[in-house]
């Protein structure tokens, strides 16, 4: 169960690089570009709060294991178990409470279970009721549908999973998003090392879309499988490789290169056929 939060780790990773990068090639062309930033931001808020929340279901699902029917867990949130298989979990967070990972979230999301998280085929379907999670002093409100199916070891022997969104809506301070995404998580290495996260690696592929904040469409496309690996020389996670499109209609598509797999933190943005060369802080 280590991958849990460092797979969720990984992809914030990559999404909040998508404001990073936006910014930085905005800065080259405001008028250009500015389409770019609005819709990496946008994405990147959805891609956070939905990977957040896919964290917690996870943190959950380890906690509730082969728990009775209508047991209680007492914490942040407090977790409710009713049924058996399938089985519903309750996290309920109440009027605010701020987890271990320093977001504070509200209301609840309830969860049915159809089998442990790490067997074969199950399935956790997620909904979101009065739910919000505050991120960056923002408090954002989530509805949705989230899928997370085990899709067993693929023809590599690595574990994989899919990960679904559905009808899913980011609302703050300066509007709503409407946001879809397919993703599926392949665990190519340290699976068998339980006790020590920072062997873990993946390929991350899928695909996202939705529209802005101003309702302008835009999709988020992985064309070459997204490495995620831990650098021990700059001691974080990093997306070493891989490639990723922007493309909003009307617009010239933007590609995002993160490399070749080393641990430079350099990442090439193409617009147009010009190269912009940025390096994440």
């Amino acid at each position: 169960m280590k991958a849990l939060k460092v797979l969720s780790v990984c992809l914030l990773v990559i999404f909040t690089g998508s404001i990073i990068l936006s910014t930085s090639c905005k800065k080259e062309d405001d008028d250009d570009n500015e389409y770019s930033y609005r819709a990496a931001q946008d994405n990147n808020r959805a891609e956070t709060a939905f990977n957040l929340s896919a964290s917690e279901i996870q943190k959950a699902a380890r906690q509730v294991g082969n728990k009775s029917t209508n047991d209680t867990i007492q914490g942040c949130p407090v977790i409710y178990v009713t049924g058996g298989w399938p089985k519903t979990v309750t996290l309920d967070y109440g009027t605010g409470c701020t987890g271990t990972d320093g977001i504070t979230r509200k209301g609840q999301i309830v969860t049915v279970m159809t089998g442990l998280y790490v067997d074969s085929s199950s399935v956790m379907t997620s909904t979101f009721q009065n739910f919000s999670e505050t991120i960056n002093s923002i408090e954002h409100n989530i509805t949705g549908t989230q899928v997370i199916t085990n899709l067993g070891h693929n023809q590599a022997g690595h574990p994989h999973f899919s990960v679904d969104v559905t009808n899913a809506s980011v609302s703050y301070t300066e509007g709503t998003i409407n946001w879809t995404s397919q993703r599926e998580n392949e665990w190519i290495a340290g699976y068998d090392t339980y006790m020590n996260p920072w062997d873990d690696e993946y390929y991350v592929t899928g695909s996202a879309n939705g529209t802005d904040i101003n309702g302008a469409g835009f999709s988020v496309n992985i064309t070459s499988p997204l490495y995620c690996k831990f650098c021990m020389s700059i001691f974080r996670w990093i997306v070493a490789s891989g490639t990723v499109d922007l493309v909003n209609p009307g617009y010239p598509t933007i590609t995002v290169d993160y490399g070749n797999g080393d641990c430079d933190l350099v990442v090439y943005i193409v617009i147009n056929g010009t190269t912009y060369t940025v390096v994440l802080s």
